[in-house]
């Protein structure tokens, strides 16, 4: 439930929070599901190699020395605890051994499970380090650990967009969203639209504000549910978005809903009191260009009028 990495220089903690993972930080973004992934399953599948016969006064050496007690050379440590707040692992990662840079030596090390090929690393209760044959990829920076991404939808999944000035609806027949009358929208005004919101990404992440301000967007998904998002311009500067997550039940008409369709809006719903229950403690700043995206008029969405004349005439 909780991951701590630390080095000489900085220090992270990553913590389940519901059904979340949270960079404890300040700002508690989201954190990089599958960078943490990533590095559970290393852990996991961590295979001891040679034991390094080595003192203490060699750990900086091999940097596995602790990075509470030195600031040179130290080490990256790495802690995973269990629900109960019991230390599951803890192990100082440094740095990695190649015995030679040439692609095919590398390879044929690996595949003569050789001990030479790895990375060192020490347990925090043991004196000796090691050589393991797993490499890590990770870092305590905090930076590196948070999802900017604050909603990412399925664009074929949306069913309608509703701006400050204009209705945008899927009508069947019809190969993407349209205008409620049947009109096309601007091809290009659509596209930027629909990639912003399905990768709405944020650069920092504050308390929530009871007046969000600007304008709004609302959009309704598919599987009923719809995400409200209130945006306030700052010219010349940043913008701040917010987000709300709400479930209507699609209209299934008058036919017997079925378990799967009930379990499905059950889902459905629990998803929308998740989101709130995270993204509601905040607003989110976008960049002026992204606002302009999200936050499209009416004007921005007509299809620019064609010139039927020819030349000359």
């Amino acid at each position: 439930t909780k991951v701590t990495l630390k080095n000489n220089a900085s220090e992270v903690t990553i913590e389940k929070e519901g059904n979340f993972w949270v960079v404890k930080d300040g700002s508690n973004f989201r954190a990089k599901y599958s960078t943490l992934a990533n590095l559970l399953s290393e852990i996991y599948a961590l295979k001891a190699g040679q034991v390094i016969n080595v003192r203490k006064s060699g750990y900086q050496k091999m940097s596995v020395a602790d990075p509470d007690e030195v600031t040179t050379n130290a080490g990256l440590r790495v802690e995973t605890f269990l629900p109960d707040g019991k230390k599951a692992s803890s192990f100082i990662l440094g740095r990695t051994k190649m015995h030679s840079s040439d692609d095919d030596m590398t390879a044929r090390a690996y595949s003569m499970d050789a001990l030479f090929v790895g990375q060192y690393l020490r347990l925090t209760d043991e004196e000796k380090p090691m050589l393991v044959r797993n490499i890590f990829r990770v870092n305590a920076d905090p930076k590196d650990w948070r999802d900017p991404f604050i909603l990412e939808l399925k664009k074929d999944e949306i069913a309608k967009i509703e701006g400050s000035d204009y209705t945008l609806v899927a009508k069947e027949g019809e190969s993407g969203l349209v205008l409620e009358d049947g009109a096309k929208p601007n091809s290009g005004a659509l596209l930027r639209l629909t990639e912003t919101l399905s990768r709405l990404e944020a650069k920092e992440a504050e308390g929530a504000s009871e007046n969000a301000g600007g304008t709004y967007l609302n959009v309704e998904l598919m599987s009923g549910l719809n995400y409200t998002l209130y945006g306030k311009s700052e010219d010349g500067g940043d913008s701040s978005v917010s987000i709300k997550a709400a479930f209507k039940a699609p209209d299934r008409g008058t036919n017997e809903v079925t378990r799967a369709e009930k379990d499905a809006d059950l889902k459905a719903a629990d998803e929308a009191n998740q989101y709130n229950e995270w993204y509601g403690r905040f607003t989110y700043k976008v960049d002026k260009a992204t606002y302009q995206k999200l936050f499209i008029d009416e004007e921005g969405l007509e299809e620019a009028q064609k010139n039927d004349r020819a030349d000359g005439e």
